[in-house]
């Protein structure tokens, strides 16, 4: 290890002789720094070069320990930094005092040289492991909000799971591409699946854009839901206009992909399954009818049931595509949606 990749420590003591102690105690395993008054420390410690432990005497001129640790602490640059108190003053109150302002320990003098060093390599590897911890925290947040919608992994991270519900009023989107498993029969898997990621980005993005949150890709297929679990104005209208401009994206010509949008509208119950790999999904009628019409859509438009384009026929235009077999619901008429023409 070279000098410079030493934690630094800071002492801070009015008295030479102590300064020289803790010093000669450490330089073989550290580097140091040294303050001889309480503005002097706190400099040091808002310097770029920050200590990584600060060795602080209680009794000093001027400023007092207390004062110093308290300013530290209340100091969003340095409230982090492991502070030990040097002092002779053994009261159990004094301990009590520093505690309460943010120490983390207590060497007593006259220093025994074995106890001042291990104290700060104690301290020193606390820190480290506590810093290692926050980062391994910070990568499992990101990835469980990269696997969930925010406000789900904020739940996971809450309570330790996501309560199921029923959500009434959620637009459901189902995007599928269509010649996609002819073409991964002719291609490369790593052309195949950069391709669909790419498409499946610009289509987080346009989801993104009109308020719909996504839920899940299956296969090449792609599900996001308006409504679910924020707020959005009119769930119908916001879906189907996120279909039409998935629709219309700019797919190579050579692909022969093209783009079908389903939409439906109605309760659903959502939740997580699984514990090994967590998928947050929504189930229902909505969900199942939404997915049916896929197959009925036409490039350039969205599929949706009569009763959907009913609802928003003043935003849109229609145009009747036929009638599906839903099992439990009969015969149900479905219409492909298509963005007003200016007049």
């Amino acid at each position: 290890m070279t000098a410079s990749d030493r934690k630094l420590v800071l002492i801070v003591d009015d008295t030479p002789t102590n300064v020289a102690i803790v010093s000669g105690v450490l330089k073989d395993s550290f580097r140091t720094k040294v303050a001889t008054n309480g503005e002097k420390a706190l400099a040091i410690a808002n310097a770029p070069d920050k200590p990584d432990l600060i060795l602080l005497d209680v009794m000093m001129p001027g400023m007092d320990g207390f004062e110093v640790c308290r300013r530290l602490k209340d100091n969003p640059a340095t409230r982090d930094i492991p502070i030990i108190f040097l002092t002779a003053k053994t009261d159990e109150v004094d301990e009590e005092k520093g505690f309460d302002v943010g120490a983390v320990d207590y060497i007593h003098k006259p220093f025994s040289a074995p106890i001042v060093l291990a104290r700060v390599r104690t301290q020193l590897a606390l820190q480290e492991a506590l810093i290692e911890a926050k980062e391994a925290r910070n990568q499992a947040d990101q990835l469980l909000h990269a696997l969930l919608p925010k406000k789900a992994a904020d739940e996971i991270r809450s309570i330790g799971t996501v309560i199921p519900r029923r959500y009434e009023n959620v637009a459901v989107l189902f995007c599928d591409v269509t010649n996609f498993t002819a073409y991964c029969d002719k291609h490369e898997p790593e052309d195949v699946v950069s391709r669909l990621d790419a498409l499946f980005v610009i289509f987080e993005r346009i989801a993104a854009k009109h308020g719909l949150e996504k839920i899940k890709t299956i296969g090449d297929g792609f599900m996001a839901a308006a409504g679910l679990l924020h707020k959005v104005n009119d769930p119908v209208v916001a879906a189907v206009r996120c279909g039409l401009e998935m629709t219309s994206t700019l797919i190579d010509a050579h692909l022969g992909w093209e783009v079908r949008v389903g939409v439906h509208s109605g309760p659903v119950v959502a939740g997580v399954v699984g514990q090994e790999r967590y998928q947050f999904d929504i189930w229902g009628d909505t969900v199942n009818v939404a997915a049916r019409m896929v197959g009925m859509s036409a490039p350039g438009s969205v599929a949706a049931t009569k009763e959907i384009w009913e609802q928003i026929s003043s935003a849109f235009e229609g145009e009747a595509l036929g009638e599906i077999q839903v099992k439990g619901k009969g015969s149900i008429s479905v219409f492909g949606l298509r963005a007003r023409t200016p007049h």
